[in-house]
């Protein structure tokens, strides 16, 4: 259990006061923990970082904060697997500490949650020696394992998921990616290919739900004012395209299909490739992909991709979609297209 609080901070230095005003404000009998900052990657903060700040504490409590504060609340984290490191260095050297973790990440194709967190050993100085700087983990197999669970049961979770018990944080890309495959060759022959949507959208990152708040919120004003599912719809893409929490292209919606398509994850590569391997590989985000795409793997484990626009627009609209694979890297395509199948219907309520 913690108690935080949600600010925008310019710099790391900004931190220390804030902890020292959370400390002071919070009981001292409370506090049972050091003092930690979530990072959301995911966000439409443009000018410094967005930050969740506080402590660990025994019970649920409440801060008089000043007016014009932002407000304490306590809540329950879930658990998260971590790859970290303990910075030994000056705060200005953090980034190094950064470099290494994210490097050793990168070469093991450890996929990442759209949050980081700094645990801190001196709270008057976060980022000095002791900070505690966290990978978070993005649980890729177990949720591969419960979708299996929950869309096709017991029995073919097992048949699918044999053998990926023994990958771990240190485990070869080969390795890694050799075992996501054989275990996606076998789904192919038990599900169908709805069902194999519904298991690997849900293997996706998970999209914030502050993010996905602002959608639901466009989404309802507007359908107030209009009484139209498909306008509503429409001023959810234009809140997409004009608010800096979307970094990619608008999505285009024809009828009650949305299409929409990923940016190249590295533009500069893209645009210089001299080949449509090396184009691919720029285009990619996913690291257990991008250096084996010419070895060959299901084009169902894109639908993990799809997963990503999933979660914005049924938490946009309150309704289930379908999602089609239009275009794929795994198909040789050069970019990454999918088709979002709104409920037909006249009204979204």
């Amino acid at each position: 259990m913690v108690a935080t609080a949600k600010f925008v901070v310019q710099r790391r230095t900004d931190i220390g006061p804030i902890l020292a005003q959370l400390a002071q404000e919070l009981p001292e009998d409370a506090i049972v923990g050091a003092p930690f900052a979530i990072f959301q990657f995911v966000t439409s903060v443009t000018d410094g970082y967005d930050a969740e700040i506080g402590f660990p504490v025994n019970r649920e409590v409440t801060a008089p904060f000043p007016d014009g504060a932002p407000s304490l609340r306590t809540r329950t984290l879930p658990a998260m697997e971590v790859l970290a490191l303990v910075h030994q260095d000056a705060p200005e050297k953090l980034r190094e500490t950064y470099r290494a973790l994210y490097a050793y990440a990168n070469e093991h194709a450890i996929i990442s949650d759209e949050f980081g967190r700094e645990v801190y050993a001196d709270a008057v100085n976060p980022g000095g020696p002791g900070t505690e700087a966290q990978y978070i983990i993005h649980d890729w197999n177990g949720k591969l394992a419960q979708g299996l669970e929950r869309v096709l049961g017991q029995e073919t979770h097992d048949v699918v998921m044999q053998g990926s018990e023994t990958l771990s944080i240190v485990s070869r890309t080969e390795d890694r990616f050799l075992s996501v495959k054989a275990m996606l060759e076998r789904l192919d022959g038990l599900a169908d290919e709805h069902q194999k949507y519904d298991v690997l959208s849900g293997c996706a990152h998970v999209f914030p739900p502050g993010q996905v708040a602002k959608l639901k919120a466009v989404f309802d004003e507007a359908y107030v004012q209009t009484h139209d599912g498909l306008q509503a719809v429409d001023a959810v893409l234009d809140f997409m395209e004009a608010d800096p929490g979307w970094s990619e292209t608008r999505p285009t919606r024809e009828g009650y299909t949305i299409y929409a398509a990923k940016g190249p994850r590295d533009p500069q590569a893209y645009a210089e490739a001299q080949t449509d391997l090396e184009r691919r590989r720029a285009h990619c985000f996913c690291p257990l992909l991008r250096s084996n795409l010419d070895q060959g793997m299901p084009t169902a484990f894109c639908y993990c991709g799809s997963g990503w626009y999933r979660r914005q627009f049924e938490g946009a609209i309150g309704k289930p979609v379908s999602i089609d694979i239009v275009s794929s890297v795994l198909r040789s395509d050069d970019v990454c297209r999918f088709a979002i199948h709104l409920p037909e219907e006249t009204e979204f309520r």
